[in-house]
Formats: structure tokens, sequence, C-alpha cells
């Protein structure tokens, strides 16, 4: 069932939709409103009035590299796995012939 979100950042009002029943949109929005103010203390107070923009690409970088350290980790894992399973089956093998 589709879900429209509504969510503040920055002053300003967004909405997005969210389609697949195994996400939480409140968590999304929670996560994008928490890297949001993370970066945002590290800019001058007076960017937050004059260079939003620069908030909002930075927050979209952070987020978009724990994306791909997630996934090159999920591919390590999905690797490790598979490398113990056929270890395991070769064992197996080994003992009932």
């Amino acid at each position: 069932m589709e879900q429209l979100i509504t969510i503040e950042l920055l002053g300003e009002t967004f909405q997005f939709r969210v389609d697949e029943a195994h996400l939480n949109p409140r968590e999304i929005a929670e996560h994008l409103t928490a890297e949001i103010e993370t970066v945002s203390e590290q800019f001058p107070r007076h960017v937050l009035k004059t260079n939003k923009m620069a908030i909002v690409v930075s927050a979209a970088l952070n987020i978009t590299k724990q994306y791909f350290e997630l996934k090159t980790n999920h591919s390590a894992l999905l690797s490790n796995v598979a490398d113990r399973t056929l270890k395991l089956d070769d064992l197996l093998d080994k003992i009932n012939p």
C-alpha cells in the first residue's frame, strides 16, 4: 500500500511516496532528518540561511557513502557465506560419499 509521507527539512516541507511494505517510511524520514541535522551542525550558522543546498548535498553524499559501505559489506558477507557453504558441502561429501 502506497503511503505519502511529509517531512520538514531546513524549514521546507517535502513529501515522498513509499509503496514497499517492508520499508518503514518514518524511519527513512528520521534518518534523513538526523543526517541533515548532523551536517548542519558542521556549518557556520549563516550557511543555514544562505546555502541550504550545500547542507542537503553533504547529507546526501554521506548517506550515499553509507549505502555503498553497506553494499560492499553485504557483498563480502554473501561471498563469505558462499565460500563456507562450499566448504561445508565438501566436508559432507567426504563424510557421506
